[in-house]
Formats: structure tokens, C-alpha cells, sequence
């Protein structure tokens, strides 16, 4: 579900437990977050690179991409296979929401 975080995947393995407590710590603020950023990708209305949804949000790329990935994982966004290059000539996934995201934006 999309408010449920896997804490194994935000901190490494066998790590120590300070870092486990803080995984625990944020979990909260990053289902928020991962939401956000669904809101964002569906507010645009179009398929977008995660430097899009950044700037259109005014988050920090380092911040969407990991939750990119979380929502590919829950099948709310798809990678479209298309590639567009970003502000750097870095090439980066074009994602679309999914009905599934759809779902949890309305």
C-alpha cells in the first residue's frame, strides 16, 4: 500500500542500530512525501523525469528520486522507455502515473 514504508529498503543491511532508528524515525515523512510527489507526476497531467516533478514541487532531485523508485515498486508510476535529457545532458527516465496511482491522488 502506498502509506506503508519498507524499512528494510532505508537503511543497509546489517546496519547499525542507529541507523535503523533513524529509518524508523523518517518513515513517517517519506510515505508524505511519496504521496507528494504522486500528486505532483498527476498535476502535471503528462508524463515527466523526476527533475520535472522536482522543479515543479520545488523539492530537491535527490529527494523525488528515491520515492521514484518506491512508487514504481508499488505500481503507481511506469517507466514510459522513453528518455529525455535533463538539465545536466544527463539522460533520465520519462515516468506516467498508472490507474493504480490514479487511485490515490482523487
Amino acid at each position: 500500500m502506498i502509506d506503508q514504508v519498507e524499512i528494510k529498503k532505508m537503511h543497509h543491511r546489517n546496519g547499525p542500530d542507529t541507523e535503523v532508528a533513524a529509518a524508523l524515525k523518517v518513515a513517517p515523512r517519506v510515505t508524505g512525501r511519496r504521496l507528494l510527489i504522486l500528486c505532483g507526476l498527476a498535476q502535471l497531467d503528462r508524463a515527466v523525469t523526476g527533475s520535472e516533478i522536482a522543479e515543479n514541487l520545488g523539492l530537491s532531485i535527490l529527494s523525488v528520486r528515491p520515492r521514484l523508485t518506491e512508487l514504481q515498486e508499488l505500481n503507481c508510476i511506469l517507466d514510459t522507455e522513453v528518455r529525455r535529457k535533463n538539465e545536466f545532458g544527463n539522460t533520465e527516465i520519462v515516468w506516467q502515473i498508472t490507474e493504480k496511482g490514479w487511485k490515490y491522488v482523487y
